[in-house]
């Protein structure tokens, strides 16, 4: 019986393990794949290489859209930079914060704190494909003046 169930674990961890192989970037394939519902979009295999050996901080926005094409979106959002810590007090995982009485103090001392932590980031993304139930994007982050300084795989 325990050879069963570790057999049964084994193929159970094994179909999971998915067939990731990296690839090289090609520039022709990443712009013939832009789709942003492609579950299995071929530029997943290739963002290591990319962020490995093209995308380097310093690059301006106009060799990015050379090298990628033009973004699903870009955008500016308020985000909170790193380095900055959530403080527990407001955090969702707080159960005094669900109680009913603290709610609404809750979610104005939350949004006091994010107001006065967060900042403007220049951001573009592109799709990568989908993790289990939400899509991948590859984010690049600029500074005011167009020049890239953090590259990421983000999920939505």
């Amino acid at each position: 019986m325990r050879l069963f169930a570790g057999f049964a674990l084994f193929l159970i961890l094994f179909s999971c393990s998915g067939n990731f192989t990296p690839e090289k970037f090609e520039k022709s394939v990443w712009m013939s794949n832009n789709s942003e519902t492609e579950r299995h979009n071929p530029r997943s295999r290739m963002t290591q290489d990319l962020l490995e050996n093209y995308l380097k901080p310093g690059i301006n926005r106009d060799s990015i859209l050379g090298l990628l094409g033009p973004p699903s979106r870009e955008k500016i959002e308020i985000r909170i930079p790193k380095g900055i810590e959530f403080p527990d007090s407001l955090s969702l995982s707080n159960p005094e914060n669900f109680k009913p009485e603290n709610r609404e103090k809750a979610q104005k001392n939350y949004n006091e704190w994010f107001l006065r932590n967060g900042q403007p980031d220049t951001l573009m993304f592109y799709p990568v494909g989908w993790s289990t139930i939400d899509p991948n994007s590859l984010v690049i982050k600029f500074s005011p003046d167009s020049i890239s300084y953090e590259f990421w795989i983000e999920q939505h």
